[in-house]
């Protein structure tokens, strides 16, 4: 709500800027540097933060981008019905056979190196224009966000890793993917990128920061 008040007041294009701002890189970011700063534990309540976030955008995030042209355009994902699923198989109990779980298990631990990888690739591609818009919102993507994710620590009454995890994931910059869905909804993705990358700079001075307050 913070993020599209400043965007109205400033007159910027909604679905170019608040996209970037909503909605952080949990993903081939965020969990690396938690499986680093807490471990398994930690890992493991960041899955379920950034699966969550994720359905999110995949909803939120496309409705957003094409409402005033196909507002039913997030029914046609896939990755919506895949995690209703896999919420559904866990709170049911069955468990997959042993082959199909090492295979699936295998991939998770592939998973992270290649995150990775894809981050720093994407990003060697990526220039920033309009600097000072860019940071402006790289930046309010993480203050926002870290803002929101002690509130939400408050507000649901977490302590110790589990805070710690929502606080750091709150706080990353934005999602790679911003630049995905804005290319294929004919925004201006050259904008998300430069966002994305002003937002990932700014995040190397932060994210040490919050980490460092967290441990200790």
């Amino acid at each position: 709500m913070l993020g599209l008040i400043v965007i109205r007041a400033m007159k910027l294009h909604v679905k170019v800027y608040l996209p970037p701002v909503l909605f952080a890189n949990t993903g081939n970011m965020g969990l690396p540097l938690v499986l680093f700063a807490f471990g398994e534990a930690g890992f493991n309540v960041a899955i379920l933060y950034m699966v969550s976030t994720t359905v999110i955008h995949y909803t939120l995030g496309i409705y957003i981008l094409s409402y005033d042209e196909s507002p039913f355009e997030v029914l046609k994902l896939p990755l919506v019905y895949s995690a209703v699923a896999g919420v559904l198989l866990s709170v049911s109990g069955w468990e997959l056979p042993v082959a199909i779980f090492r295979s699936v298990h295998l991939l998770g631990e592939a998973s992270i190196p290649v995150m990775i990888f894809a981050l720093g690739y994407k990003l060697s591609e990526v220039a920033i224009k309009d600097v000072g818009k860019s940071f402006m919102a790289g930046g309010m993507r993480i203050l926002f966000g870290l803002i929101l994710g002690v509130l939400s620590v408050r507000l649901l009454h977490l302590e110790g890793v589990e805070a710690s995890v929502v606080i750091l994931l709150a706080a990353m910059p934005p999602a790679v993917f911003n630049f995905v869905l804005a290319d294929r909804y004919n925004q201006d993705s050259e904008t998300v990128a430069s966002i994305i990358l002003a937002g990932t700079l700014i995040s190397a001075v932060t994210t040490p920061v919050i980490i460092a307050f967290l441990l200790n």
